[in-house]
């Protein structure tokens, strides 16, 4: 059988709905399955089998993503693919490119919410009095688009009460973790060294450096913990990125947070292994995939209290969840101190989210569409 996903991200971008592809792409393979991707085109982008691109403009407030142009004109290898189904993750121009394809070749079609779009209105919304209606039409938009699918699934327990509070039925379909690639290995020594940050206990993050995701909590966390040996590792690059350097310098704490900016696929498993623990301290998440990726590798996980990440948190068993700063610091510390005997149940945590697993739910979804 051969499905059809849409997305609005691609290689060579790399986030957590890029790896969420790459990874279903994978189990579905193992069974027998082909995905045809449909994407805007990308600068450097490389020629890849199944993979259909569409014109697109770069989006200013992120230039690395880019917005298809005229979404209901597929290219003419793409209107050739042969497939059962059509699958969309992405909500906006690749979105209404799924709603047509499969309205053209009358195919059955299902959509997975990636990203909580009315929580990133202030990119299109400057001023902030208007942000509240900017949620409403967020969610009146979502509501719309979402009915025009045969079926609809969230990533999370909490993506999901919040889809069915604004009037979206969902089923639940984690994206999963690839725990072959993300395991515990000791290779993070190598990582420590490269930094110069041997001797210390490092707190990683990873992921876009974007004001939403709330990266000036860990300033003040920074400042609760008064501990010279600890370290914040940030992995990750965004517009937010040269702000928070800036935020950190004034705060007097450049000797507490290290910037490494894009990590290559290929060894950002080493600098998970590198960490001590890691922290999540965002609310704009519908999953938190690198949340997953770190508790695969052993390493326990402090994350934002009543989100999605905060669902695979045991407390003191594989991680913590936190409210505030202060709380924030509290609960880092406590991870640090007790990282070692927290390892396998975090490595067991992120094995219920496993290719395999996730596969099985998603293989699911699909017989639905196809009974």
């Amino acid at each position: 059988m051969e499905v059809a996903l849409f997305t609005d991200s691609y290689l060579p971008l790399r986030d957590g709905v890029v790896s969420s592809i790459l990874n279903l792409r994978k189990g579905l393979g193992r069974k027998g399955w082909k995905m045809h991707i449909f994407a805007p085109s990308l600068p450097h982008q490389k020629p890849e089998r199944r993979v259909y691109r569409y014109p697109s403009v770069s989006f200013p407030p992120y230039p690395d993503y880019h917005a298809a142009l005229l979404p209901a004109r597929h290219p003419p290898e793409a209107l050739r693919a042969r497939v059962a189904l059509v699958h969309s993750k992405a909500m906006v121009n690749m979105g209404l490119a799924a709603l047509s394809y499969a309205k053209r070749k009358n195919l059955p079609a299902m959509a997975s919410l990636e990203t909580l779009i009315p929580d990133g209105v202030h990119y299109v919304l400057p001023i902030k009095e208007l942000h509240r209606l900017g949620k409403a039409v967020g969610w009146a938009y979502l509501r719309w688009f979402y009915s025009k699918f045969d079926l609809v699934s969230a990533p999370s327990r909490h993506a999901q009460a919040l889809m069915a509070e604004n009037g979206i039925e969902a089923v639940l379909l984690p994206s999963p973790v690839d725990t072959s690639r993300f395991k515990p290995t000791g290779r993070g020594g190598k990582i420590r060294k490269e930094l110069g940050l041997e001797g210390k206990k490092i707190v990683l993050s990873v992921g876009r450096l974007v004001r939403e995701k709330n990266y000036s909590l860990l300033l003040s966390a920074a400042k609760h913990m008064r501990d010279e040996r600890v370290v914040f590792l940030a992995v990750g690059r965004g517009p937010y990125l040269d702000a928070f350097k800036k935020e950190v310098q004034r705060a007097g704490l450049s000797g507490s947070f290290h910037f490494a900016g894009f990590v290559p696929d290929n060894i950002l498993a080493d600098y998970y292994n590198a960490a001590d623990c890691f922290v999540f301290p965002s609310s704009f998440e519908t999953q938190g995939l690198s949340a997953l990726e770190a508790l695969s590798c052993g390493k326990p996980v402090c994350a934002l209290d009543d989100t999605p990440m905060s669902e695979f948190i045991i407390e003191g068993r594989n991680g913590y969840v936190f409210s505030d700063a202060e709380e924030c610091a509290e609960k880092l510390s406590a991870c640090l101190e007790n990282a070692g005997r927290m390892a396998a149940c975090a490595r067991r945590t992120a094995l219920a989210y496993s290719i395999p697993r996730c596969t099985s739910l998603l293989l699911r979804c699909y017989r639905t569409l196809l009974q």
